[in-house]
């Protein structure tokens, strides 16, 4: 009876915690679900998806065609895609940033999403790294 009565309360307790760390979730964990939501899309060319976290000074000035060329130009010019690097986040003038590496054959590029104090994503950088063997890109 007692097992009985714990079981009820955890199957009656758990969805209701998670219920609400879902509607209470902070910008910053918001800003890392949209950048890895962005990455997703990105990894199945579906740029239409990518862009929905997007606020709209970003989606006016950053369409998904503008994206699309963008991030087609890095396996063009470091090979096919390997894999992602773990993402790493930090608050930079009351801001979350999010830097994800991106692994190519023959080079790194780091992609960095920032987010509005919302969690919607207001500026985005794709920064190639370094190619081997060959030098990094000046600023």
């Amino acid at each position: 009876m007692l097992r009985f009565a714990i079981a009820t309360i955890l199957v009656l307790a758990f969805p209701k915690a998670n219920a609400q760390e879902a509607g209470e979730a902070s910008p910053h964990s918001l800003c890392e679900r949209h950048a890895d939501a962005m990455l997703s899309a990105l990894g199945e060319a579906n740029y239409d998806a990518a862009t929905a976290d997007f606020d709209d000074a970003l989606r006016a000035r950053y369409t998904p065609a503008k994206l699309k060329q963008d991030y087609e130009w890095l396996p063009s010019n470091y090979g096919r895609v390997l894999g992602r690097g773990r993402p790493h986040s930090a608050e930079i003038n009351g801001r979350t940033v999010v830097m994800t590496p991106l692994i190519y054959e023959n080079g790194t590029s780091t992609i960095e999403v920032r987010c509005d104090a919302a969690g919607a994503i207001s500026d985005l950088k794709l920064l190639p790294t370094q190619a081997m063997g060959q030098p990094l890109p000046r600023s």
